[in-house]
């Protein structure tokens, strides 16, 4: 059990802790996420660090001023004393929820709403940095035997950060590597098109179930002595998405970066034996969708959808 068993927040509401859901090895609470009740009412409460604690209030609330904002889980309560936020607990992740049988439409739902939860951020200038299905949050219910969705959110806010069209996040690895972008992984210059690259995967996976850039055992085998698994996920990313224009755009992206070269390496190992897989021949995704999905995991993140454009995409014209 935590230190952490009551907590009072800004609005006065009593928190009671029930458990620790996640923990990381930072001192006190800081990194650890708790699950809470007040009122008979579930809630999560989540630190960050002292020092970031004032820039995310102004984020959250800065977020507020969007007519996508519904969108964002945002918090509903602070702790400023522990430098905690509080959410109001939603019982599922797409991450989770794919793996039941839901109509096309109830999917093409979820995935316009989360994209509208992108695009609130993008607005107000802020990349999520980690966009991935267990970061968009639902609440849902039976109703009639039919599952209803009640709630779609874009998670884990505090990854975030400000980054004006002049400027960059560079010189790290962003993000999780099964739903990285390829200028993520090359350390490379990350902007606003690294999410819509991420959501690209996020509805590759809400349309098939399958998580494309994942390492199964059968490919960890075949790598020979001093690669990683990281090549695998490269040529993943070429074979599907490495048309030669956009190809040639994440080079040009990538400028002088020692990474140039190994894209280069994995793209020349395609051949008569070894073709290339293009996604937008793949027949389990409908070519509606497919499209989409083509326009948003361009490898050049120049030519990438932004969420707006995305948004507007015919593909999404029925959804209620």
């Amino acid at each position: 059990m935590s230190a952490l068993v009551r907590a009072v927040g800004q609005s006065g509401r009593r928190y009671v802790v029930e458990r620790m859901l996640q923990e990381k090895p930072m001192p006190l609470d800081l990194g650890r996420v708790y699950l809470a009740t007040s009122a008979d009412q579930k809630y999560v409460l989540k630190s960050v660090q002292p020092k970031s604690f004032q820039y995310f209030q102004n984020m959250f609330d800065d977020i507020r001023t969007s007519p996508y904002s519904q969108y964002v889980r945002v918090p509903e309560d602070s702790i400023p004393d522990r430098s905690m936020f509080v959410y109001k607990y939603l019982k599922d992740h797409l991450l989770g929820f794919v793996q039941k049988d839901n109509p096309l439409p109830v999917t093409k739902r979820i995935l316009r709403d989360a994209l509208r939860g992108i695009a609130a951020m993008h607005d107000k200038g802020i990349v999520h940095t980690d966009i991935k299905a267990n970061n968009i949050m639902l609440e849902w219910n039976e109703k009639g035997g039919e599952v209803v969705v009640e709630q779609v959110q874009v998670a884990d806010i505090e990854d975030a950060a400000y980054v004006p069209n002049d400027c960059v996040i560079e010189g790290r690895q962003v993000g999780n590597w099964m739903w990285r972008s390829p200028e993520a992984h090359a350390s490379g210059q990350v902007h606003k098109p690294s999410d819509i690259f991420s959501f690209g995967v996020v509805c590759i996976y809400a349309l098939t179930k399958r998580v494309i850039f994942a390492v199964g055992d059968d490919e960890l085998n075949e790598l020979n002595e001093g690669e990683e698994k990281l090549a695998i996920v490269l040529e993943h990313q070429i074979s599907y998405f490495g048309d030669p224009e956009g190809f040639e755009g994440l080079l040009k992206h990538l400028g002088q970066s020692p990474w140039v070269q190994i894209f280069t390496v994995i793209a020349e190992g395609f051949n008569e034996e070894n073709p290339r897989v293009p996604f937008a021949q793949w027949p389990i995704v409908e070519p509606e969708a497919r499209d989409l999905i083509g326009r948003m995991m361009n490898m050049d993140p120049n030519r990438r959808l932004t969420a707006h454009e995305a948004l507007a995409h015919p593909w999404f014209a029925d959804v209620l």
